[in-house]
């Protein structure tokens, strides 16, 4: 009669231990599910891209039910190198990289943000620059030669006569900041900006700089996801993404920023970037 009870205690024993085991084994799953990697262009210090785009990084980890990480590169060309790789599942990158990855590589435009860019040269206001000749010779600070606003400020520089790495110096700098440190410092004659890029810029220094030309208008940031997506995640995802800037997540958002909305992504706008396209893959190439 006891060696029967024993049995019994060591069933049950045993019943739970399995159990134990396989609830373990779910948690530990669960705990492993993958991340959703929002890659972000490298236009901030990693502290500060961080900081701005948490609203959003928040927004989606909520409405995805999974951990959503973060992510950039050192720098425009191997950021575009990790999109095309496909190490993001949700890009945010310029106009003339995300019509790359649609046309060559078969990405997914979802949505752009409003209003559009601009391509701002600037000068410092206690060392006016009489015009863009002015520039032979001179250094000009951008934030990267792969950004689109530079692109199309080096066009139109040209356009005026003066080619880059002849007749003037271009030197790149991690973000407009630090490019309008340097022309404050007198370490450049000017400097491409935009009107979302000063904002990002601390007020003092803000002040010491004036705007010489309005160079271009061009197409904000897309949002673009992998080819690879199903069609009902991609509309899901395009859905979310264009109600967050109703959402708190997306007014904290977009009041840090200088965009005031999440447009639908149109051809037409992406073909605005197409003029661009030669000097891009010539650069990255």
């Amino acid at each position: 009669m006891r060696l029967l009870c024993d049995l019994r205690v060591m069933r049950v024993f045993h019943f739970f231990r399995v159990l134990l085991i396989a609830l373990l084994c779910s948690a530990g799953t669960a705990q492993a599910a993958p991340s959703f990697i929002l890659g972000v262009l490298p236009i901030h210090s990693a502290r500060v891209l961080t900081e701005r785009y948490e609203p959003l990084r928040a927004y989606l980890e909520k409405h995805l039910r999974q951990p959503v990480r973060i992510e950039s590169a050192a720098d425009f060309r191997r950021f575009h190198e990790r999109t095309l790789g496909g190490d993001f599942d949700l890009t945010i990158t310029p106009a003339h990289f995300a019509r790359l990855a649609q046309k060559e590589a078969g990405f997914i435009p979802l949505a752009q943000f409003a209003p559009d860019h601009d391509s701002l040269l600037v000068y410092a206001a206690d060392r006016p620059l009489r015009d863009i000749k002015a520039l032979r010779n001179q250094p000009l600070a951008v934030i990267d030669r792969l950004a689109i606003t530079v692109t199309a400020a080096l066009q139109h520089i040209e356009a005026q006569g003066l080619v880059a790495d002849r007749d003037y110096q271009v030197v790149e700098h991690r973000t407009h900041a630090s490019a309008a440190y340097s022309l404050i410092g007198g370490l450049s004659a000017a400097a491409v900006t935009t009107s979302q890029g000063i904002l990002q810029i601390p007020d003092d220094l803000r002040r010491k700089l004036v705007v010489m030309k309005h160079i271009a208008t061009i197409p904000a940031f897309f949002l673009i996801t992998k080819p690879a997506i199903s069609k009902r995640q991609a509309e899901y995802l395009k859905r979310i993404l264009l109600a967050f800037p109703a959402e708190a997540e997306g007014i904290d958002f977009l009041g840090h920023t200088g965009y005031n909305n999440l447009i639908p992504a149109s051809e037409a706008n992406l073909k605005r970037a197409d003029v661009f396209l030669q000097e891009t893959r010539k650069a990255l190439n």
